[in-house]
Protein backbone atom coordinates (compact mmCIF):
# COMPACT_ATOMS: atom_id res chain seq x y z
CA UNK A 1 0.00 0.00 0.00
CA UNK A 2 1.22 3.76 -1.00
CA UNK A 3 0.26 6.81 -0.11
CA UNK A 4 -1.89 8.24 -2.74
CA UNK A 5 0.24 12.18 -2.64
CA UNK A 6 -1.81 14.22 -4.85
CA UNK A 7 -5.12 12.97 -2.94
CA UNK A 8 -3.79 13.50 0.37
CA UNK A 9 -2.48 17.04 -0.21
CA UNK A 10 -5.84 18.02 -1.07
CA UNK A 11 -6.82 17.40 1.91
CA UNK A 12 -4.74 19.85 4.04
CA UNK A 13 -5.72 23.82 3.04
CA UNK A 14 -2.85 24.82 4.69
CA UNK A 15 -0.63 23.93 2.12
CA UNK A 16 -2.29 26.40 -0.37
CA UNK A 17 -0.71 29.10 1.68
CA UNK A 18 1.35 31.94 -0.15
CA UNK A 19 4.37 33.75 0.81
CA UNK A 20 5.01 37.08 -1.52
CA UNK A 21 2.74 35.04 -4.51
CA UNK A 22 4.38 31.59 -4.17
CA UNK A 23 2.73 28.75 -2.63
CA UNK A 24 4.86 27.47 0.20
CA UNK A 25 6.79 24.17 0.84
CA UNK A 26 6.13 23.34 4.63
CA UNK A 27 8.70 21.01 5.78
CA UNK A 28 7.97 21.59 9.45
CA UNK A 29 6.22 19.36 10.96
CA UNK A 30 8.75 17.80 13.70
CA UNK A 31 7.33 21.60 15.24
CA UNK A 32 3.91 21.28 14.29
CA UNK A 33 1.36 19.93 11.34
CA UNK A 34 -0.97 20.93 8.80
CA UNK A 35 -4.55 19.59 10.12
CA UNK A 36 -6.41 17.88 7.47
CA UNK A 37 -10.12 18.72 6.83
CA UNK A 38 -11.58 16.37 8.67
CA UNK A 39 -9.93 17.69 11.65
CA UNK A 40 -10.95 21.21 10.90
CA UNK A 41 -14.50 20.03 10.64
CA UNK A 42 -14.58 17.79 13.67
CA UNK A 43 -13.23 21.41 15.45
CA UNK A 44 -15.84 23.30 13.92
CA UNK A 45 -19.00 20.70 14.73
CA UNK A 46 -18.27 21.42 18.47
CA UNK A 47 -18.15 25.11 18.39
CA UNK A 48 -21.05 25.31 16.07
CA UNK A 49 -23.57 22.14 17.18
CA UNK A 50 -21.84 20.86 19.91
CA UNK A 51 -21.12 23.29 22.51
CA UNK A 52 -21.86 21.16 25.67
CA UNK A 53 -19.57 20.32 28.99
CA UNK A 54 -18.75 16.63 29.38
CA UNK A 55 -19.32 14.40 32.35
CA UNK A 56 -21.74 16.52 34.13
CA UNK A 57 -24.85 17.76 31.74
CA UNK A 58 -27.96 16.00 32.27
CA UNK A 59 -29.49 17.56 28.85
CA UNK A 60 -29.05 16.03 25.21
CA UNK A 61 -26.33 17.76 23.68
CA UNK A 62 -24.28 17.23 26.57
CA UNK A 63 -24.90 13.10 26.06
CA UNK A 64 -24.04 13.57 22.54
CA UNK A 65 -20.46 15.69 23.32
CA UNK A 66 -19.70 13.21 26.37
CA UNK A 67 -20.29 10.13 23.78
CA UNK A 68 -17.54 12.15 21.41
CA UNK A 69 -15.30 12.84 23.95
CA UNK A 70 -14.76 9.49 25.13
CA UNK A 71 -14.98 7.82 21.57
CA UNK A 72 -11.96 10.00 20.61
CA UNK A 73 -10.59 8.54 23.70
CA UNK A 74 -11.30 4.75 22.59
CA UNK A 75 -10.14 5.86 18.83
CA UNK A 76 -6.81 6.86 20.88
CA UNK A 77 -6.55 3.84 22.24
CA UNK A 78 -7.21 1.90 19.60
CA UNK A 79 -4.33 3.76 17.92
CA UNK A 80 -2.16 2.79 20.28
CA UNK A 81 -3.66 -1.15 20.71
CA UNK A 82 -4.15 0.24 24.70
CA UNK A 83 -7.34 0.55 26.96
CA UNK A 84 -9.51 3.31 26.94
CA UNK A 85 -9.09 3.43 30.89
CA UNK A 86 -5.14 3.44 30.51
CA UNK A 87 -5.75 6.83 28.10
CA UNK A 88 -5.28 10.05 29.66
CA UNK A 89 -6.00 13.54 27.86
CA UNK A 90 -3.64 16.27 28.76
CA UNK A 91 -2.87 19.45 27.11
CA UNK A 92 0.83 18.19 25.53
CA UNK A 93 3.29 15.54 25.87
CA UNK A 94 5.18 18.13 28.29
CA UNK A 95 2.57 18.02 30.72
CA UNK A 96 2.25 14.28 30.59
CA UNK A 97 5.62 13.42 31.39
CA UNK A 98 5.18 16.04 34.64
CA UNK A 99 2.23 13.90 35.82
CA UNK A 100 4.69 10.88 35.71
CA UNK A 101 7.60 12.81 36.99
CA UNK A 102 6.03 14.69 40.20
CA UNK A 103 3.57 10.95 40.30
CA UNK A 104 6.81 8.96 41.26
CA UNK A 105 7.49 10.33 44.37
CA UNK A 106 11.24 11.00 43.16
CA UNK A 107 14.12 12.34 45.58
CA UNK A 108 16.54 14.68 44.87
CA UNK A 109 19.89 11.79 44.47
CA UNK A 110 17.33 9.14 42.55
CA UNK A 111 18.35 9.21 38.95
CA UNK A 112 16.87 9.09 35.62
CA UNK A 113 18.76 7.64 32.74
CA UNK A 114 18.06 9.07 29.35
CA UNK A 115 19.88 10.78 26.16
CA UNK A 116 21.34 14.01 25.49
CA UNK A 117 19.20 14.10 22.03
CA UNK A 118 16.28 14.63 24.46
CA UNK A 119 13.89 17.33 23.74
CA UNK A 120 13.39 19.58 27.31
CA UNK A 121 10.19 18.33 27.84
CA UNK A 122 11.82 15.22 28.59
CA UNK A 123 15.11 16.42 30.56
CA UNK A 124 13.69 19.20 32.55
CA UNK A 125 10.86 17.64 34.18
CA UNK A 126 13.05 14.53 35.72
CA UNK A 127 15.61 17.22 36.08
CA UNK A 128 13.84 19.26 38.73
CA UNK A 129 13.50 16.63 40.72
CA UNK A 130 16.14 13.87 40.22
CA UNK A 131 19.34 13.42 39.14
CA UNK A 132 19.51 13.32 35.25
CA UNK A 133 21.78 10.57 33.68
CA UNK A 134 22.70 10.63 30.05
CA UNK A 135 24.06 7.66 27.76
CA UNK A 136 27.12 9.15 25.83
CA UNK A 137 27.16 10.28 22.44
CA UNK A 138 29.05 9.47 19.34
CA UNK A 139 30.74 12.60 17.97
CA UNK A 140 27.98 13.26 15.23
CA UNK A 141 25.04 13.12 18.07
CA UNK A 142 24.02 10.04 17.96
CA UNK A 143 23.15 8.79 21.41
CA UNK A 144 25.36 5.26 22.46
CA UNK A 145 21.87 4.10 23.43
CA UNK A 146 23.82 0.28 23.89
CA UNK A 147 25.35 1.64 26.78
CA UNK A 148 22.04 2.34 28.89
CA UNK A 149 22.88 -1.09 31.40
CA UNK A 150 26.57 0.49 31.91
CA UNK A 151 25.47 3.82 33.74
CA UNK A 152 22.05 2.57 35.86
CA UNK A 153 23.00 2.41 39.68
CA UNK A 154 21.22 1.58 42.72
CA UNK A 155 19.77 5.02 42.95
CA UNK A 156 18.27 4.65 39.08
CA UNK A 157 14.93 4.78 39.81
CA UNK A 158 13.56 5.41 35.76
CA UNK A 159 14.43 4.88 32.05
CA UNK A 160 13.20 7.85 29.61
CA UNK A 161 13.67 8.62 26.05
CA UNK A 162 12.38 9.54 22.60
CA UNK A 163 10.99 7.06 20.32
CA UNK A 164 12.61 9.55 17.55
CA UNK A 165 14.39 12.38 18.78
CA UNK A 166 13.29 15.62 17.35
CA UNK A 167 16.69 16.59 16.61
CA UNK A 168 17.99 13.08 14.86
CA UNK A 169 15.23 11.34 13.25
CA UNK A 170 16.90 8.41 14.39
CA UNK A 171 14.26 5.29 15.92
CA UNK A 172 15.90 4.35 18.98
CA UNK A 173 15.52 0.84 20.03
CA UNK A 174 12.90 1.29 22.47
CA UNK A 175 12.80 -2.77 22.69
CA UNK A 176 16.47 -2.84 24.02
CA UNK A 177 16.04 -0.28 26.74
CA UNK A 178 12.56 -2.17 27.69
CA UNK A 179 14.70 -5.33 28.57
CA UNK A 180 16.65 -3.46 30.50
CA UNK A 181 13.88 -2.02 32.43
CA UNK A 182 12.01 -5.18 33.12
CA UNK A 183 15.14 -7.07 34.05
CA UNK A 184 15.97 -4.07 36.78
CA UNK A 185 12.31 -3.86 37.82
CA UNK A 186 11.94 -0.12 37.39
CA UNK A 187 9.53 2.13 34.85
CA UNK A 188 10.56 2.83 31.11
CA UNK A 189 8.60 5.94 29.63
CA UNK A 190 8.55 6.54 25.88
CA UNK A 191 8.02 9.71 24.30
CA UNK A 192 6.56 8.96 21.42
CA UNK A 193 5.91 13.06 20.54
CA UNK A 194 7.54 12.62 16.95
CA UNK A 195 6.88 9.21 15.97
CA UNK A 196 3.61 8.79 16.52
CA UNK A 197 2.54 10.16 13.02
CA UNK A 198 4.90 8.39 11.74
CA UNK A 199 5.01 5.00 12.96
CA UNK A 200 2.88 2.45 13.99
CA UNK A 201 2.81 1.76 18.04
CA UNK A 202 1.73 -1.12 20.08
CA UNK A 203 2.32 -0.24 23.43
CA UNK A 204 1.06 -3.72 24.33
CA UNK A 205 4.26 -5.44 21.99
CA UNK A 206 6.64 -2.43 23.22
CA UNK A 207 5.55 -3.08 26.86
CA UNK A 208 6.27 0.08 27.74
CA UNK A 209 5.00 1.60 31.31
CA UNK A 210 4.15 5.20 30.02
CA UNK A 211 4.40 6.08 26.61
CA UNK A 212 3.05 10.30 25.58
CA UNK A 213 2.28 12.16 22.32
CA UNK A 214 1.05 15.58 21.42
CA UNK A 215 -1.75 16.24 19.16
CA UNK A 216 -0.27 19.29 17.21
CA UNK A 217 2.39 16.77 15.94
CA UNK A 218 -0.12 14.38 14.54
CA UNK A 219 -2.24 16.20 12.58
CA UNK A 220 -4.38 17.32 15.37
CA UNK A 221 -5.16 20.47 17.22
CA UNK A 222 -2.83 22.26 19.85
CA UNK A 223 -3.44 21.83 23.42
CA UNK A 224 -4.39 18.28 23.50
CA UNK A 225 -1.89 15.12 24.52
CA UNK A 226 -2.24 11.88 25.72
CA UNK A 227 -0.36 10.48 28.25
CA UNK A 228 -0.62 6.59 28.21
CA UNK A 229 0.34 4.09 31.44
CA UNK A 230 -0.35 0.51 32.10
CA UNK A 231 -3.24 0.68 34.60
CA UNK A 232 -1.22 -0.78 37.42
CA UNK A 233 1.46 2.41 36.90
CA UNK A 234 -1.49 5.05 36.72
CA UNK A 235 -2.74 3.94 40.05
CA UNK A 236 0.16 4.16 41.48
CA UNK A 237 1.09 8.04 40.65
CA UNK A 238 -0.22 10.36 43.45
CA UNK A 239 -2.28 13.13 42.20
CA UNK A 240 -0.95 15.82 40.17
CA UNK A 241 -4.00 18.51 40.44
CA UNK A 242 -6.88 18.35 42.24
CA UNK A 243 -10.45 20.16 40.91
CA UNK A 244 -13.75 19.38 39.23
CA UNK A 245 -14.88 16.48 37.45
CA UNK A 246 -11.98 14.06 39.02
CA UNK A 247 -13.52 13.91 42.20
CA UNK A 248 -16.53 11.39 42.80
CA UNK A 249 -17.44 12.38 46.38
CA UNK A 250 -16.29 15.48 48.01
CA UNK A 251 -17.62 16.64 51.90
CA UNK A 252 -16.34 18.17 54.74
CA UNK A 253 -15.22 14.74 56.45
CA UNK A 254 -13.59 13.21 53.14
CA UNK A 255 -12.92 13.06 49.51
CA UNK A 256 -13.07 10.54 46.76
CA UNK A 257 -11.30 10.47 43.52
CA UNK A 258 -12.86 8.96 40.42
CA UNK A 259 -10.53 5.65 39.13
CA UNK A 260 -8.30 6.14 36.43
CA UNK A 261 -8.26 7.95 33.68
CA UNK A 262 -10.74 10.64 35.08
CA UNK A 263 -8.96 11.00 38.53
CA UNK A 264 -6.01 13.05 36.31
CA UNK A 265 -8.46 15.16 34.48
CA UNK A 266 -9.13 18.19 36.48
CA UNK A 267 -11.25 20.52 35.28
CA UNK A 268 -12.79 21.49 31.96
CA UNK A 269 -10.68 19.50 29.20
CA UNK A 270 -10.37 20.73 25.86
CA UNK A 271 -12.82 18.82 24.32
CA UNK A 272 -12.78 19.74 21.20
CA UNK A 273 -9.18 19.61 21.01
CA UNK A 274 -9.85 15.95 21.90
CA UNK A 275 -12.39 15.31 19.50
CA UNK A 276 -10.24 16.75 16.82
CA UNK A 277 -7.65 14.27 17.96
CA UNK A 278 -9.71 11.42 17.44
CA UNK A 279 -10.50 12.29 13.82
CA UNK A 280 -6.75 13.04 13.22
CA UNK A 281 -6.01 9.50 14.53
CA UNK A 282 -9.21 8.25 12.63
CA UNK A 283 -7.52 9.97 9.27
CA UNK A 284 -4.28 8.21 9.56
CA UNK A 285 -5.31 4.86 10.63
CA UNK A 286 -7.41 4.83 7.43
CA UNK A 287 -4.35 5.73 5.28
CA UNK A 288 -2.54 2.61 6.95
CA UNK A 289 0.10 3.71 9.42
CA UNK A 290 2.60 0.72 7.57
CA UNK A 291 2.27 3.07 4.25
CA UNK A 292 2.60 5.95 6.57
CA UNK A 293 5.96 4.61 7.93
CA UNK A 294 7.14 3.15 4.17
CA UNK A 295 6.56 7.12 3.02
CA UNK A 296 8.02 8.87 5.95
CA UNK A 297 11.40 6.49 6.02
CA UNK A 298 11.62 6.84 1.89
CA UNK A 299 11.36 10.77 2.50
CA UNK A 300 14.11 10.27 5.26
CA UNK A 301 16.69 8.49 2.83
CA UNK A 302 16.11 10.38 0.03
CA UNK A 303 16.77 13.86 2.59
CA UNK A 304 19.82 12.23 4.29
CA UNK A 305 21.35 11.27 1.30
CA UNK A 306 20.95 14.65 -0.78
CA UNK A 307 22.22 16.60 2.20
CA UNK A 308 25.38 14.54 2.61
CA UNK A 309 26.06 15.37 -0.91
CA UNK A 310 26.11 19.25 -0.27
CA UNK A 311 29.77 20.52 0.39
CA UNK A 312 28.85 22.59 3.84
CA UNK A 313 26.60 20.37 4.95
CA UNK A 314 27.29 17.97 7.99
CA UNK A 315 23.65 15.79 9.21
CA UNK A 316 23.67 15.11 12.64
CA UNK A 317 23.55 11.67 13.40
CA UNK A 318 24.30 11.14 9.92
CA UNK A 319 26.30 7.60 11.18
CA UNK A 320 22.65 6.16 12.00
CA UNK A 321 21.65 3.43 8.92
CA UNK A 322 19.03 5.05 6.65
CA UNK A 323 16.88 2.54 7.32
CA UNK A 324 16.53 3.47 10.65
CA UNK A 325 15.33 7.50 10.11
CA UNK A 326 12.41 8.90 9.44
CA UNK A 327 11.81 11.94 7.07
CA UNK A 328 13.49 14.45 9.39
CA UNK A 329 17.02 15.81 9.45
CA UNK A 330 19.17 18.24 11.37
CA UNK A 331 21.98 19.63 10.08
CA UNK A 332 25.02 22.57 10.01
CA UNK A 333 25.44 24.55 6.96
CA UNK A 334 28.81 26.38 7.34
CA UNK A 335 28.33 29.57 6.21
CA UNK A 336 30.82 32.22 7.63
CA UNK A 337 28.25 35.09 8.40
CA UNK A 338 25.16 33.13 8.48
CA UNK A 339 23.82 31.42 11.45
CA UNK A 340 21.53 28.07 11.22
CA UNK A 341 18.76 30.74 12.32
CA UNK A 342 19.80 32.85 9.23
CA UNK A 343 19.70 30.13 6.77
CA UNK A 344 16.15 28.70 7.70
CA UNK A 345 15.11 32.31 7.25
CA UNK A 346 16.34 32.72 3.99
CA UNK A 347 14.37 29.66 2.52
CA UNK A 348 11.27 31.09 3.63
CA UNK A 349 12.03 34.53 2.54
CA UNK A 350 13.70 33.53 -1.06
CA UNK A 351 12.51 30.51 -1.70
CA UNK A 352 9.09 29.78 0.49
CA UNK A 353 10.77 27.15 2.09
CA UNK A 354 9.06 26.61 5.86
CA UNK A 355 11.72 25.12 8.16
CA UNK A 356 13.55 25.07 11.45
CA UNK A 357 16.76 26.84 13.02
CA UNK A 358 17.74 27.10 15.92
CA UNK A 359 18.25 24.66 19.12
CA UNK A 360 15.25 23.34 18.90
CA UNK A 361 14.79 22.52 22.42
CA UNK A 362 17.65 20.38 22.85
CA UNK A 363 20.00 22.59 24.46
CA UNK A 364 21.81 19.87 25.97
CA UNK A 365 22.86 18.27 22.25
CA UNK A 366 23.71 21.42 20.68
CA UNK A 367 25.98 22.05 24.09
CA UNK A 368 27.96 18.70 23.91
CA UNK A 369 28.58 18.94 19.91
CA UNK A 370 29.73 22.64 20.07
CA UNK A 371 27.46 23.84 17.35
CA UNK A 372 25.77 27.30 18.02
CA UNK A 373 22.14 25.57 16.34
CA UNK A 374 21.31 23.63 13.37
CA UNK A 375 18.48 23.88 10.24
CA UNK A 376 16.15 21.04 10.59
CA UNK A 377 13.66 19.85 7.89
CA UNK A 378 10.86 17.91 8.62
CA UNK A 379 8.46 15.80 6.23
CA UNK A 380 4.32 14.53 6.39
CA UNK A 381 2.32 12.47 4.78
CA UNK A 382 1.50 15.26 2.07
CA UNK A 383 5.07 16.08 1.68
CA UNK A 384 6.87 13.90 -1.31
CA UNK A 385 10.40 13.65 -3.07
CA UNK A 386 9.79 16.90 -5.04
CA UNK A 387 9.36 19.08 -1.76
CA UNK A 388 12.91 17.52 -0.90
CA UNK A 389 14.57 18.46 -3.93
CA UNK A 390 13.36 21.46 -3.77
CA UNK A 391 14.64 21.91 -0.66
CA UNK A 392 18.00 20.41 -1.38
CA UNK A 393 18.04 22.68 -4.55
CA UNK A 394 18.24 25.58 -2.24
CA UNK A 395 20.43 24.64 -0.28
CA UNK A 396 22.81 23.90 -2.11
CA UNK A 397 22.56 27.42 -3.72
CA UNK A 398 22.76 28.87 -0.34
CA UNK A 399 25.75 26.49 0.73
CA UNK A 400 27.53 28.16 -2.63
CA UNK A 401 27.41 31.57 -1.50
CA UNK A 402 24.70 32.21 -4.70
CA UNK A 403 21.55 32.18 -2.17
CA UNK A 404 22.77 35.04 -0.40
CA UNK A 405 20.86 38.54 -0.01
Amino acid sequence: MTIDLALVRRQFPFLGREIDGRQITYLDSASTTPKPQCVIDAVARVYGEATANVHRGVHTIADEVTEAYEGARREVASFLNASPSEIIFTRNSTEGINIVASGLGLRPDDEVVLTTAEHHSNYLPWRLRAQTVPVTMAEDGLPRYEEVERVLSTHTRVLSLAQVPNTLGVIAPVEMWRDVARRRALPLLVDASQSSSHLPIDVRALDCDFLVLSGHKLLGPSGIGVLYGKRERLEQLSLYQAGGGMVRYHGEDRYEVHDVPQRFEAGTPNIEGAIGLGAAVRWLRDLGMEAVKAHSQDLGRCLVRGLQTIPGVTVLAGSAPLASRIGLATFVVDLPGFSQESVARLLCDRYQILVSGGYHCAHILHHRLRVEGTVRISTHVFNGRDDIERALAALREIASGLGRP
